[in-house]
């Protein structure tokens, strides 16, 4: 049996994506995220309760990671000091942290105060927590000019005073190194959800700091985190629009209610991702890993939903559901009379008024008959767990209601 992944969430401490953090719910066991010592987290109301009803959210301090992490800037620093001020220098001048980490040559990220563009004390400075970082990186940074220290953070929600300051650029491939060694050392999976970040997976080392800072050099593609691709684009097969409005007690209950079948899927994840990645080991085209990882969803996860849903479907447990390629619109009324309220001997049952008058001890007895079979279908499918969350999260309107409680009403509810 393989190892369930628990997540790492970098480059920062609060989730900015809630529809993220969601669906990662749906398809990683756990999420770490790395909280230094002494900082102050402050969750919004759908993050606490993934980490209190489910245990999802779990945090884990740097400190294991910080020596070895420490150690690669400090010998960018000793090795091009000198350029790094040049191009990434802080001023007396600044002394508020109002931006967040950002890759070199990005806008400066939503919420940030300031601008990339003027003289150094015009532009903005990201924030590192002490915790984060070796005494002696903290001292070579404020001594060489690269960091203030002791600077406000217009985003704090603890003490002022602590935070180092520095450009956006050096404090996020830092963070992305403070990650790697952390992944490395705890066997977790870098994920975020911020799309320029999908590197920290790979080694972060002196050399490709000084690269990527210094010349320009693009992350390269690596294959470390084709766990969490592949489960985000599995479960998007069954998502519905609006995931980020939708109750995150609804995904506590799924996983509680099917935990057998969430690790069975899970598992089918971690196997689909091993194979790739000794399959495309000398592959380094983001372009062809792509295509790879999309056509592996599409054989494992997607093809296989589209049978469970015609074997529910043949042992009279139809479900309305839509194309795995096509967006989630509301079913129309005809396609809910005839999908979900099912057939009697292979004929529509006629309006929803009249299933309901009629359906009586027939419908009854053909939805207990299927139970069985129903289990034994769920039971055998690795994707199972995909089609609960479809049935789970989509919106239902009155006739799906009328559908469902019939259902449970015979014992046989998907």
């Amino acid at each position: 049996m393989l190892v369930q992944r628990t997540g790492l969430y970098y480059p920062y401490v609060h989730f900015r994506d809630a529809a993220w953090i969601k669906a990662a719910a749906l398809y990683l066991p756990e999420m770490a995220r790395v909280v230094p010592d002494g900082f102050r987290v402050a969750d919004p109301d759908h993050v606490r309760v993934l980490r209190d009803e489910l245990g999802f959210v779990q945090d884990i301090d740097p400190a294991l990671a910080v020596e070895a992490a420490s150690g690669h800037l400090l010998r960018l620093v000793a090795e091009h000091g000198e350029e790094l001020r040049n191009r990434f220098g802080v001023t007396v001048r600044q002394d508020v942290v109002d931006a967040e980490p950002a890759p070199p040559g990005a806008r400066t990220p939503a919420g940030s105060h300031g601008h990339r563009s003027g003289p150094p004390w015009e532009r903005p400075l990201a924030g590192l927590y002490p915790g984060e970082m070796s005494p002696a990186l903290r001292q070579a940074l404020s001594a060489t000019g690269l960091a203030g220290r002791r600077v406000r953070s217009s985003f704090s929600h603890g003490e002022p005073g602590v935070w180092l300051g520095m450009d956006p650029a050096l404090a996020w491939v830092y963070k992305c190194a403070l990650t790697a060694e952390l992944a490395a050392d705890t066997a977790f999976l870098p994920v975020t959800d911020q799309e320029a970040a999908h590197t920290a997976a790979d080694p972060w080392d002196t050399e490709r700091m000084a690269a990527v800072l210094l010349e320009g050099a693009p992350a390269p593609a690596g294959t470390g985190d084709l766990t969490a691709r592949i489960g985000v684009l599995s479960v998007r097969c069954v998502l519905p629009a609006g995931l980020d409005g939708v109750p995150a007690e609804k995904i506590v209950a799924l996983r509680k209610k099917y935990e057998p079948e969430f690790l069975a899927y899970t598992d089918t994840i971690d196997r689909t991702a091993a194979d790739l990645r000794d399959a495309l080991a000398g592959i380094r085209s983001p372009h062809a890993l792509d295509t790879y990882v999309r056509q592996a969803v599409h054989r494992e996860f997607e093809v296989a939903l589209v049978s469970l849903r015609k074997a529910m479907n043949g042992v009279g447990l139809q479900t309305i559901t839509t194309s795995v390629s096509t967006t989630f619109d509301t079913p129309t009324s005809a396609a809910l009379l005839s999908g979900l309220i099912g057939t009697v001997g292979g004929t529509v049952a006629g309006s929803a008024a009249g299933i309901v008058s009629g359906v009586g001890a027939t419908a009854v007895g053909i939805l207990g008959a299927a139970r069985c079979r129903r289990d034994e279908v769920l039971a055998a499918s690795p994707v199972s767990f995909l089609l609960r969350v479809e049935n789970g999260l989509n919106p239902r309107t009155a006739v799906r209601r009328i559908g469902r409680a019939l259902r449970r009403g015979a014992g046989a509810g998907v």
